[in-house]
């Protein structure tokens, strides 16, 4: 052994420091969270989703310019979502530049032709066009923040943070794909070269093929090209543009205030099957009485007759001190039923399935025709509310509950009277602001109520 080699020290690894480490760890997590949004944001697009990116600032400060907005597909038939955020075309005659925009705005109230009105979060006004049902697209259902901003400052020609958003993503890609790496410590000798022993110098090599190898590089490539994937989706994608229905002033850092729709809630009333404003007259037959299980009442009226006393399971209050409360809140719910906006307009007679909503009648009308099933989709808080000036069930018609629809979430309203026919089966909550008529046979599961007028019952 010659000198030279007596006097080379042994080569240890080096872990790398932590300002290295600290760099590389950074750079994974942005890479990660930047893949992150991008696939919630576009994958959804593969299943039939609409994502659109927002342009202006008329949705703030619940969503924002260069904001990414995942939208359901719609259907004509959906209920439209009071209340909700809804993707929507509006037409070039509703634009002042006369061409055809996507818009991405909340609707806030209904109007009695069937159309709704939609408002930005942070305007002061509603905007100037009425919406139609066949204008939706999609409703708004994943909000990714920011996601969408490199592409926004492209749009709009603000090449500074975009620039910026390219450096810091390059060095997150360069530091990624070097990794925290393993150096050797070297020792110089006279001539400058490193100074290893053969053995070691074969270790250097072994460990720098494995840093090179396939095995080695899966991480960090991995990781490269899904931060690359990521970064291209992200510019390179077009997603549609979302603008803000224009309107006549606009504030920033403020919200638009939904009117709260008030509570459906019998209240009182709930103690009383049967309740009339002037009287309730029952007619046996042969001497047969109608079974009423639970209590009945009149308010201010005092009269209640036709009844045998083991007809009502429950009390017959004669305005009393519960008949008037729940009087009150008889008619605290009748008014309350008339400020749900309309979410569809259906033909006078009903038939087949419906689904969740609430209907008026394109006549004034609604006759129950056949079986009608009210599908609540399962959901046990699916809410089904008819308005019409008269509403009739048809001799021998039924209404069927299905998949979690209860009947104190069914709400028939009517401004003038309520008939159930001869040997209809009924469920839920009606209320007439005229005389309420139950024929012969007619079953009932829920309450009748007559507002300002009498019930008359027939034995069934």
């Amino acid at each position: 052994m010659s000198n030279r080699q007596q006097h080379r020290k042994p080569a240890t690894p080096r872990i790398p420091g932590w300002g290295r480490l600290l760099g590389f760890a950074l750079a994974e997590g942005y890479l990660v969270a930047l893949a992150t949004l991008a696939a919630i944001a576009f994958v959804p697009v593969l299943f039939g989703w609409h994502a659109t990116m927002v342009q202006t600032g008329s949705m703030e400060p619940h969503i924002s310019p260069g904001d990414v907005a995942v939208a359901s597909p719609w259907d004509e038939n959906d209920p439209v979502p009071m209340g909700g955020v809804v993707q929507y075309r509006s037409p070039a005659a509703a634009e002042p530049d006369g061409i055809e925009r996507l818009r991405l705005h909340r609707i806030v109230e209904a109007n009695d032709d069937g159309t709704f009105v939609t408002a930005g979060d942070a305007n002061h006004d509603v905007d100037s066009s009425s919406l139609k049902r066949s204008q939706i697209t999609g409703q708004a259902r994943i909000l990714i923040p920011m996601i969408g901003l490199p592409g926004f400052w492209l749009n709009t020609g603000n090449y500074g943070p975009l620039i910026l958003w390219g450096l810091v993503t390059l060095a997150a890609l360069i530091l990624a794909f070097r990794g925290p790496g393993r150096h050797p410590d070297t020792n110089d000798d006279s001539d400058g070269k490193p100074d290893l022993p053969e053995e070691e110098v074969a270790e250097e090599r072994v460990g720098v093929t494995e840093i090179l190898s396939p095995r080695r590089l899966d991480r960090r490539t991995a990781l490269t090209l899904i931060g690359l994937a990521a970064a291209g989706s992200i510019v390179g994608t077009q997603v549609p543009v979302s603008s803000a229905a224009f309107s006549t002033r606009t504030r920033t850092k403020a919200s638009w205030s939904v009117a709260k729709l008030p509570e459906l809630t019998l209240g009182r009333a709930a103690t009383y099957l049967l309740m009339a404003h002037e009287s309730i007259q029952h007619s046996p037959t042969l001497g047969v009485g109608t079974t009423i299980s639970g209590s009945v009442a009149t308010s201010p009226g005092t009269k209640i007759e036709g009844f045998w006393p083991w007809d009502i399971s429950g009390s017959t209050d004669r305005n009393t001190t519960g008949a008037r409360n729940a009087k009150t809140d008889l008619m605290v719910l009748y008014a309350a039923l008339d400020k749900y906006p309309a979410t569809a307009i259906r033909d006078s007679v009903l038939s087949g399935t419906i689904r969740p909503g609430v209907y008026t009648s394109s006549t004034g009308r609604f006759t129950i025709n056949g079986t009608v099933t009210l599908d609540g989709q399962g959901d046990p808080n699916a809410r089904f509310i008819f308005r019409a000036n008269t509403i009739t069930s048809a001799n021998g018609s039924t209404v069927v509950f299905t998949r979690g629809t209860k009947a104190a979430n069914v709400y028939w309203r009517s401004t003038g009277d309520i008939t159930l026919g001869s040997s209809s089966t009924n469920r839920g909550i009606y209320l007439a602001n005229s005389h309420g008529v139950m024929q012969s046979r007619a079953e009932l599961v829920g309450y009748l109520y007559s507002c300002t007028s009498s019930l008359t019952i027939t034995r069934s």
